[in-house]
């Protein structure tokens, strides 16, 4: 049986451990688990994922040098069973996020149901960044149009916006583990031939524009593709931009406004902030 490398940071407040999330974002691919009392963040790893651990520890330590970190060598059933303890099926919006474990004895009336096997990257629905996206999306008119998901994770964005009526979806992200979950919850879900799954360049360079792109990201990598999402969205489009710590919120609008974004709405839980941003038609 495998192992896997189960990381462990506790804080002592609810912005603490933002920060925590912020900073363990760009690293914990194969998912993570939120506590609240106490606040606590757990991420899992494979073991030849050893680097990650430290990369991701040594960026929560700049971030929060006061945090405290613990990683522990799990067998591969205590990584199922800790997915499944967490995560179960929820209603966001008229969406229901359904684990494969549970989809067969699923049967709540929805609007669309989209199927995760979590266990492989980040997007469960279970983050306020995600739910705040998935909200967002259920206020726009998607029949018909194209969608581009920046950094799409497990893909759960993709798949919501094809069930939600998008003609064209393209998912992209720079880790190729994320690619791979993507790519079967895709199959899972059964919409091979509208959703699309690349693996991306970290500069987005040949990513397709589309009138819809979603961003969940962190507002540091916001900010460092400021321009290249920008490209991305069509005239008249939206971009829904997600991760955003609230603390940073105004430096991200200072640099996504004088590129021709303007504030359409806004959303926030907790300590995140989404913000959906339109561009002009010509």
């Amino acid at each position: 049986m495998s192992r896997w490398i189960e990381v462990a940071v506790g804080v002592e407040t609810s912005g603490e451990l933002a920060i925590v999330e912020a900073a363990a974002s760009a690293y914990a691919l194969r998912g993570t688990a939120i506590q609240s009392d106490p606040p606590m963040l757990r991420a899992w790893f494979s073991e030849d994922e050893r680097a990650g651990v430290e990369a991701m520890s040594a960026a929560i330590v700049a971030a929060l040098p006061q945090a405290r970190t613990t990683a522990t060598s799990i067998e591969d059933a205590g990584w199922s069973e800790a997915w499944r303890e967490h995560f179960h099926a929820q209603h966001i919006g008229g969406i229901a996020i359904v684990p494969s474990w549970e989809r067969e004895t699923f049967a709540d009336a929805v609007r669309a149901i989209v199927e995760i096997d979590p266990g492989q990257a980040f997007g469960t629905g279970l983050h306020p960044t995600t739910r705040g996206v998935l909200l967002a999306l259920q206020e726009l008119d998607l029949d018909g149009c194209t969608v581009t998901d920046v950094g799409t994770g497990s893909g759960i964005l993709a798949l919501a916006v094809a069930r939600l009526g998008a003609r064209r979806v393209h998912a992209c992200d720079i880790d190729p583990v994320a690619v791979r979950a993507a790519r079967e919850n895709v199959r899972r879900n059964g919409l091979e031939s509208r959703v699309h799954v690349a693996r991306c360049s970290a500069d987005l360079s040949g990513v397709p524009s589309a009138r819809i792109v979603t961003a969940n990201l962190t507002a540091g990598i916001a900010l460092a593709l400021a321009r290249a999402l920008r490209a991305l969205v069509e005239p008249a489009g939206t971009l829904l931009l997600a991760g955003i710590v609230g603390a940073r919120e105004r430096e991200v609008l200072q640099a996504f406004e004088p590129l021709g974004f303007t504030v359409r709405a806004r959303r926030a839980e907790g300590e995140w902030v989404g913000l959906a941003l339109g561009v002009p038609a010509a």
